[in-house]
């Protein structure tokens, strides 16, 4: 297992990005160490304080052994302490479903958040909804809550904020890309996004960083524009008070 370190932190003002793909070489996220301190002190300059590293895990890639995840982890977890000893930084998978990937949750194979209970999920663009359904009662059943990553994207969705709804009542948790809510995935992206939050259907608002430049740790801007149109308590329960719920392994209030 990997070694998360210390205790995971008390009340603060940092938020918390729940994905981002900040462990370099594992993915299509950070290249080299250099692209991941360059993302942490990006992170830390936008006021996060706390991040779960996301490697995709997709059954097509070739899978990295455990003992590199864990000496790649601890290597940019000694250089967000560098930067600060408040920078944090736990692990989790960002999981790619399929019927494989669902027996190796169960097995424990693939990693949770933070050695939580919730386990973020992602799909192709032009999955199906029943099959997102359907991920979620299963997962669900084993024990496990699933978090649905990036879920402005999908376009059996149809921007319609009742199916998220539905997936909601199914058990979901809601995760919004920051970089969707502030445009930089096209404008209907953007407005679904945004009626979403409008109407406090996300739960998690994380960044879903890549990199420095296209896809770079952002949230500053976001979470101004939340605290402005929903106000301070719903900004500080999706960037700080849900996320940290996982890190505990706590109970998320779900709308």
């Amino acid at each position: 297992m990997i070694n998360e370190g210390a205790n995971p932190p008390g009340r603060s003002s940092g938020y918390v990005d729940i994905n981002c793909h900040i462990l370099p070489g594992l993915d299509d996220g950070a290249t080299d160490l250099r692209t991941s301190i360059g993302m942490l002190k990006i992170a830390y300059e936008e006021g996060i304080r706390t991040i779960i590293a996301t490697p995709d895990y997709r059954r097509q890639y070739k899978e990295t052994d455990m003992d590199k995840l864990k000496a790649v982890f601890e290597r940019v977890k000694n250089e967000a302490a560098k930067i600060s000893p408040d920078l944090r930084l736990y692990f989790g998978r960002e999981i790619f479903y399929d019927n494989d990937a669902h027996e190796k949750i169960v097995s424990g194979e693939i990693s949770s958040l933070a050695k939580s209970r919730y386990v973020m999920l992602e799909f192709p663009v032009d999955i199906d909804y029943e099959t997102i359904a359907e991920a979620i009662r299963d997962i669900s059943m084993d024990g496990y809550i699933p978090i649905v990553s990036h879920v402005e994207t999908y376009s059996c969705l149809d921007e319609d904020e009742d199916m998220v709804e539905d997936l909601i009542k199914l058990g979901a948790y809601i995760q919004v890309d920051s970089g969707s809510v502030m445009g930089e995935n096209g404008h209907d992206i953007r407005n679904f996004a945004r009626k979403l939050v409008k109407n406090e259907m996300v739960h998690f608002i994380a960044t879903d960083a890549h990199d420095c430049d296209d896809k770079a740790p952002l949230m500053k801007e976001c979470a101004e524009y939340i605290e402005r149109k929903c106000g301070f308590d719903y900004m500080n329960e999706v960037l700080y008070i849900n996320p940290m719920a996982i890190i505990e392994n706590d109970d998320v209030e779900i709308i």
